[in-house]
């Protein structure tokens, strides 16, 4: 995160780290480090939380009145992200995060002076009171019974799993309070002290061994009238409200510490040095969860910005809640799964953390902890309303909703470069066309005539000395998703990004002309980087370049070079004489070349080139050009994922209009769960590829190290996301899905070539497992 941090966000940093390194005591990390449950014990949190309040940080995201912060969203990222890092116990957020928003938003002004500076500083404890014996899910049916006597509200009925009940001071509570109308319309909110007559607390233990639930009884148990929030009877609202809390905030910070410890004990388990298959197994598996948090944290960065930065609000804000807790939760139990395989046998301990190593012969500590947080995080997916019931939540939002947004926020200029190419591609590439535009290599040559005259996209991402506009990335990103949701084949991306990128990271000035050719369409780009046995690896060549009476030529074979019909200029890698990888700039009609040219499954063309003492034109580049390649492939790598955003953004579009219409059994596909949940998934892992595509954007500025494990994350992601909607996408359509009629299935094509087009999700992994653990790319 370091190589994209502002000055003032460093000095930020900093200041955080010095209170951590003052504050944070030893022995307040230990008991947070211990703690497998939801959040950090009494006795661990609350002294943290009044460490915190007293520099003014226990409450970051309250309006500034009550004691917020007012931090922009990156600092509450940066504050999060070093609280997890340094081990700071997580704070109980039922009081600060769950009852302090809804008194902020419906308390009187009496009520919040009353509660809420206790409620920052620590010196209240609140319990949520929601769940009731027989509910489940369906907060509605709630019976626990208020009526009103005089100045107080007596209740009768009971609580269940009402974690920390057994410390809390006080608690919020929804109840009945009239039963003549609809369920919803006779709830009301409650706030009062636990130490009330007729309240008895019954302790529930886990199946981790943990006290945190709790059963809570009223008995004529009398709290004060104006315990009432809000109006009588507005309670559903109320609680509507408070569940958008719960369900929402930032999990990344968080499970990235968790992810940090099971590196340290996937180290400690295998201290020995004997890293065999496992080890190397469980690697890339701990590489697949980064992959997961960082897509995770780049979307609850939208949230937060969207919430507190203001600027336009994503289609997607209304599910935010539902979305975040299924990501989060079932991404925490994943990390929990695979503490348990780091754990081994003594993961069958039955012991607690504290007695691991309290013995001559101790038990590692973290397979303890590893089995009980195993077992304690299966709740993770219950509480708050079951990830069931929030996937018909989403499904729910998004059958009524666009789900289609540009991949990174657009500026007035780039959102009239995106309107102006959808409206052409509209106009002149429809679907009913796509069969003739795909037919040659010829026949795209309108479509780069269009990009190039009419338009004049081809040096968006090329600096105005050069002839173009000025952009970057983020430019190639939004016209590669257009393109994607079009169906267009290339050659843009072969040219434009991979050719383009390349060009300018050699750094050599016979390069310019060709770029400045490049921007007014005079110059098309082909980059034969791949060769038949190399499969995705840039650096397995074996194409020579060899000097032969004065001329220099090359041989050698090139696999799959997309864009190369059409092309006025090829760029070749192959190694000198000395064995370093070069790029020759070849002539096409060059002698010497053999060329099949193969129409592809999504009817892209690419072809198979055979160089025979070919000569070469120029050597571009002063040197090794190793790291201009890998930085070329890297933005390609990114802009087919903004590709592959836009081609699911169409499929998500069309499964769901294609399934509101079609009926069975008497009622629209789209009526039933179990295809609801199938969408719900699709639609999470779309708007997670878009995330986690977006938040690269800015990654031509990080350091080669730091690109190449962003790249790789968020194209595994991409990659899993293309395979879940692509494959959904086909079923949902049943039958007509397997045809070429529709344009699902050519949809579902792109995808798949898109799958392996710059490596598969296992080469990928392995880029992101090497950046951490010395694995080999």
């Amino acid at each position: 995160m370091t190589d994209s941090l502002t000055s003032d966000e460093l000095t930020f940093r900093d200041e955080v780290r010095a209170f951590l390194a003052a504050e944070l005591t030893d022995e307040i990390r230990l008991g947070g480090h211990r703690t497998s449950g939801i959040f950090s014990d009494y006795e661990v949190g609350i002294p943290w939380q009044r460490i915190l309040a007293k520099r003014g940080w226990a409450a970051p995201h309250w309006p500034v009145e009550w004691g917020g912060c007012g931090w922009t969203p990156r600092q509450h990222d940066i504050f999060a992200s070093e609280m997890a890092a340094a081990d700071a116990p997580k704070v109980s957020p039922l009081g600060l995060v769950m009852a302090a928003p809804v008194l902020v938003a419906f308390g009187t002004q009496a009520q919040k002076e009353r509660w809420l500076p206790d409620l920052r500083n620590g010196v209240s404890y609140w319990c949520q009171g929601y769940s009731e014996p027989g509910s489940g899910s369906d907060l509605a049916s709630l019976q626990c019974r208020a009526r009103r006597e005089g100045n107080e509200w007596v209740i009768n009925g009971s609580k269940i799993w009402t974690t920390h009940a057994h410390r809390a001071t006080h608690m919020f509570c929804l109840v009945r309070t009239d039963s003549s109308g609809k369920p919803q319309q006779g709830i009301s909110f409650l706030m009062f002290e636990l130490n009330n007559p007729g309240i008895q607390i019954r302790p529930i233990t886990s199946i981790s061994g943990d006290h945190e639930f709790n059963q809570v009884f009223f008995d004529e148990a009398r709290v004060p009238a104006d315990a009432l929030i809000g109006e009588e009877n507005q309670g559903w609202t109320i609680a509507k409200f408070l569940l958008e809390h719960e369900r929402g905030g930032s999990s990344a910070p968080f499970l990235r510490g968790r992810l940090a410890r099971l590196h340290e004990s996937l180290r400690d388990a295998f201290a020995s040095g004997h890293a065999d298959s496992e080890h190397e197994d469980i690697t890339l598996t701990l590489a697949n969860a980064q992959c997961r948090i960082d897509a995770l944290h780049a979307w609850e960065q939208q949230v937060l910005t969207a919430r507190i930065g203001g600027g336009a609000q994503p289609c997607w804000l209304p599910a935010a809640p539902s979305m975040g807790k299924v990501l989060a939760t079932e991404l925490k139990q994943y990390l929990t799964e695979l503490g348990l395989s780091i754990a081994g046998p003594y993961g069958a301990t039955s012991l607690t953390v504290e007695e691991a190593s309290a013995h001559t012969l101790p038990v590692p500590e973290e397979s303890v902890f590893a089995t009980r947080a195993y077992l304690n995080d299966r709740a993770a997916s219950i509480y708050g309303g079951t990830n069931e019931v929030q996937r018909n939540l989403i499904a729910r939002h998004i059958l009524g909703a666009e789900v289609v947004e540009p991949v990174v926020p657009t500026d007035e200029t780039q959102a009239m470069l995106l309107a102006s190419l959808q409206g052409w591609l509209q106009d002149k590439f429809p679907f009913d066309k796509r069969a003739q535009m795909i037919a040659t290599p010829e026949a795209m040559a309108p479509l780069w005539q269009g990009l190039s005259r009419e338009l004049g996209l081809l040096g968006a991402a090329l600096p105005e000395h050069l002839g173009g506009m000025g952009g970057g990335l983020p430019e190639q990103m939004l016209i590669c998703q257009a393109l994607g949701a079009a169906l267009v084949a290339e050659p843009y991306s072969s040219t434009a990004v991979l050719g383009a990128t390349l060009l300018q990271a050699l750094s050599d000035p016979a390069a310019d002309a060709l770029l400045q050719g490049l921007a007014d369409g005079q110059v098309r780009l082909a980059v034969a980087a791949l060769e038949p046995a190399g499969r995705t690896d840039l650096s397995r060549v074996q194409t020579r370049l060899h000097n032969s009476n004065g001329q220099l030529n090359i041989s050698g074979l090139k696999a799959l070079v997309r864009g190369a019909t059409g092309a006025t200029h090829w760029l070749v890698s192959a190694r000198d004489e000395s064995g370093q990888l070069r790029i020759g700039l070849i002539d096409p009609a060059a002698s010497g070349v053999q060329r099949r040219d193969v129409h592809l499954i999504d009817g892209a063309w690419a072809s198979e080139l055979a160089f025979d003492q070919t000569p070469v034109h120029a050597v571009l580049g002063q040197a090794d050009a190793t790291a201009a390649l890998m930085q070329a492939w890297d933005t390609a790598t990114l802009a087919a994922g903004a590709e592959a955003v836009g081609v699911m953004q169409a499929l998500m579009r069309d499964t769901l209009n294609y399934t509101s219409q079609r009926k069975q059994f008497g009622q629209p596909l789209a009526a039933f769960q179990a295809l609801q949940h199938r969408m719900a998934d699709m639609y999470l892992a779309l708007v997670q590829a878009a995330a986690a595509v977006g938040a690269c954007a800015d990654v031509t500025g990080d350091s080669p190290e730091r690109r190449v494990e962003r790249v790789s994350s968020a194209h595994v992601t991409v990659l899993r996301a293309a395979r879940l909607v692509g494959q959904g996408a086909v079923q949902l359509h049943g039958g007509m899905g397997m045809t070429d009629e529709l344009a699902v299935g050519h949809g579902f094509k792109r995808l798949t070539v898109i799958e392996q087009q710059f490596g598969g999700v296992a080469q990928h992994l392995r880029r992101v497992a090497a950046s951490r653990s010395g694995l080999g790319s």
